[in-house]
């Protein structure tokens, strides 16, 4: 028993003395990474008429290669590759973004690893977008002697629009914002099915307060007007018209400037 105590100790020590004697080995040296700056030319964009441009710069330069465009949308985690671009021989780049969507995004910019180096990124850069959209489609609130349909001014087809009903009654309508958009477009007259010699009124009033009101006669046309409506809540136009001659008013195209 002593002898198998002796040997078993001579092997402890022998392995202890080999372990001691095997050099340490380093952990190896972690790849450098590429250096991507970025910078959009606008932080607010309008859906499918802004372009948003990035630009930035690229270190060590590595002309002629490409350098990807990524996006994220409202709250999604993932980045989805969206473009692409080559890097100047100055190191420089431009990529480009043209949104079809509205509500808040975020870009970057990467650049793929090459050459020894591991991959790089840009900061994420905060864009929110805009998108012109017909008020008819958005759900209203109260409505009165109001009803979406197309009409003709001056000989001229307006779709989505709004048109009173039955002539003499006050008509009026509500949609809410939610304080989410900030821009309201539209034309205001009486159409052409309103007798010669009639005449009407409509004002826009946004959270209580009156935003604009016009005097509306046969061949007066109130053109693509647009009004501020940011940060406003609720929207209510009210129509006006003369029951003899019998009128009928219009608020032609109206479309609001909104982010959701």
């Amino acid at each position: 028993m002593n002898r198998i105590t002796a040997l078993a100790a001579t092997v402890a020590l022998a392995a202890g003395s080999l372990a001691l004697a095997t050099p340490t080995q380093a952990a190896p040296a972690k790849a450098q990474a590429y250096k991507v700056t970025a910078k959009a030319n606008i932080e607010v964009a309008v859906a499918k008429e802004d372009t948003v441009k990035v630009k930035g710069r690229v270190t060590p330069k590595a002309a002629g290669e490409k350098v990807v465009l990524q996006q994220r949308v409202g709250n999604k985690k993932s980045w989805k590759s969206t473009g692409n671009a080559k890097i100047k021989k100055n190191g420089t780049y431009v990529l480009k973004d043209k949104p079809s969507t509205q509500g808040p995004r975020e870009y970057r910019v990467l650049k793929p690893a090459s050459k020894g180096l591991s991959k790089g990124y840009s900061k994420a850069l905060a864009v929110e977008v805009y998108k012109w959209e017909k008020l008819v489609y958005r759900l209203s609130g109260p409505r009165v002697n109001v009803e979406p349909t197309g009409v003709l001014i001056g000989a001229e087809y307006y779709g989505q629009s709004l048109a009173t009903t039955t002539s003499g009654t006050p008509s009026s309508v509500e949609y809410t914002l939610g304080r989410k958009c900030t821009d309201l477009r539209a034309t205001y007259a009486l159409t052409d099915s309103s007798a010669t010699g009639s005449s009407g009124a409509v004002t826009v009033s946004a959270d209580g307060a009156v935003l604009t009101t016009h005097s509306l006669s046969v061949g007066t046309v109130v053109a693509d007007q647009v009004l501020d409506v940011s940060d406003v809540f609720r929207l209510k136009i009210d129509l006006a018209t003369s029951a003899t001659p019998a009128a009928v008013a219009a608020v032609a195209t109206p479309e609001v400037l909104c982010t959701r």
